[in-house]
């Protein structure tokens, strides 16, 4: 997809403006009753609660982290990272190629940290305490945040290999 030369901004790294979102003044209130709401446990004499193990927030954050870290890699405009230094110091893409390339790391750095993080959580949660019986839990997790990161580094490599073919998509 092309983007015009007017709206174009050299100081942006993503391929387009994020959106501003202005959400109103009870965002902090429904923000602090959902965030209750992920914690919520059921009682501990609740007789519905035979499984040791439950699937809780902590599970949810390393596939959050990968995720993220996909969306930003993939939004990443990608023509930003190979443009150089020119004579000076500081060339006229200079500093948008550091700001692409500091974002890519946070991509990487995320997606990385997913996927150490569901190890984490099936080694201390699973593996340690002798859960054998759940440890489907564990490896489905590891395996989910594997799959992100060869999803995105799929994506990436299509991506880059691309430049004599670009597809002009116009809706």
């Amino acid at each position: 997809m092309s983007i015009p030369r007017s709206q174009y901004d050299p100081r942006s790294v993503f391929r387009f403006n994020l959106p501003k979102l202005d959400v109103g003044p009870k965002v902090r209130q429904v923000g602090t009753y959902l965030s209750g709401a992920l914690h919520a446990k059921p009682p501990p004499d609740a007789p519905y609660d035979t499984v040791p193990v439950h699937i809780t927030f902590v599970d949810w954050i390393p596939a959050i982290c990968s995720t993220l870290g996909f969306l930003v890699t993939s939004l990443l405009d990608k023509s930003h990272l190979n443009s150089a230094f020119s004579g000076d110091a500081w060339g006229s893409e200079g500093p948008a190629a550091w700001r692409a390339r500091v974002v890519l790391f946070i991509g990487v750095a995320l997606m990385a940290g997913g996927l150490a993080g569901s190890l984490t959580v099936l080694i201390l949660k699973y593996i340690v305490p002798d859960f054998t019986s759940f440890l489907y839990y564990g490896g489905a997790n590891v395996g989910m945040n594997a799959g992100i990161m060869m999803s995105a580094m799929i994506l990436w490599v299509s991506q880059s290999g691309s430049d004599e073919y670009e597809y002009q998509l116009t809706v």
